[in-house]
């Protein structure tokens, strides 16, 4: 199949002809002769067997043919692209792709990393916020930080970071709401609601009703943002408030009770890690935040 595909320098001059409109200036774009660009396109026009471009003044238009092809084109090259992005971190062996729901990144991962920079200056970390991966990809992915035990034959985990959700708000109506018991606090300041979320807490019950509600928010990062705006009160993972904690941007609310959330697992592949930043990583990340551990920035 591959005689009889195309060389990728006549992929090339067609997309940049096509893109300028001449061939003129895809030849100076390409760095090339006007004549090789002309010769790559006719090369072109006879593998696939009838013209592309339609000649307009001085310059070229895509030819009815022309359009279709070139989306195929662009594709092509496109894929290629991403391609070589995908396989970018093996050019270095201080590379490790760590993959994480993007909140649990904002909130917990990144106030860690320089930190774990300061102990190895040169580790590029990749951080792939998606949520809930299920397999190592040994291309896209080296970690995996998710709310499931992954082990199989490929892939091993580790039970890594007990969560909880947790009240928070701003500092001033956390002043506001000192020493008030929860079903008085939930009558005078009103609620950031989880859409996602029949409940704000299960144990308010009917009280719930009663309470005033300011914003809802499905980004959980959002809530954490509102709260420390003074939108009210949010029930949030203690990891993703885990920053806006440290910062005091938000407080904790010690007299709403806590409600247990799934434990956090730390993945990696059974097979020898890609790079050896991979174990340092995941080593790094065990020391962190064991099981038995606060949720706390450790030193």
């Amino acid at each position: 199949m591959t005689k009889r595909l195309p060389p990728l320098q006549s992929l090339l001059a067609f997309e940049a002809a096509a893109r300028l409109g001449g061939i003129t200036r895809a030849a100076e774009e390409l760095s090339l002769t006007q004549s090789a660009i002309t010769h790559q396109i006719q090369n072109l026009e006879e593998w696939v067997g009838q013209p592309l471009f339609n000649r307009v003044g001085r310059g070229v238009k895509l030819s009815a043919a022309g359009e279709l092809f070139s989306k195929t084109v662009d594709a092509t090259l496109s894929t290629l692209l991403d391609g070589r992005k995908r396989i970018e971190p093996y050019r270095n062996q201080d590379s490790v792709l760590l993959a994480c729901p993007a909140d649990f990144a904002a909130g917990w991962v990144l106030p860690r990393l320089p930190a774990l920079r300061a102990l190895h200056p040169t580790l590029d970390v990749w951080l792939i916020t998606r949520d809930e991966l299920r397999d190592i990809d040994r291309i896209d992915v080296d970690l995996i930080i998710s709310t499931q035990d992954l082990s199989n034959d490929n892939m091993v985990s580790t039970a890594w970071l007990a969560d909880e959700a947790i009240a928070v708000c701003s500092p001033a109506l956390a002043q506001q709401l000192d020493g008030l018991a929860p079903e008085l606090a939930v009558l005078q300041a009103p609620l950031i609601i989880d859409e996602y979320a029949s409940q704000w807490a299960p144990w308010l019950g009917d009280l719930e009703l009663r309470a005033q509600r300011s914003v809802t928010l499905e980004d959980t990062l959002l809530r954490v943002q509102a709260a420390a705006q003074g939108l009210g009160l949010a029930m949030v993972p203690r990891s993703v408030a885990d920053q806006a904690l440290d910062s005091q941007r938000v407080c904790h609310l010690p007299q709403f009770p806590s409600l247990p959330l799934p434990t956090r697992w730390l993945s990696k592949s059974r097979l020898a890690p890609r790079t050896p930043s991979a174990d340092v990583v995941f080593d790094w990340l065990c020391r962190q935040s064991p099981q038995n551990a606060s949720l706390g920035v450790q030193p």
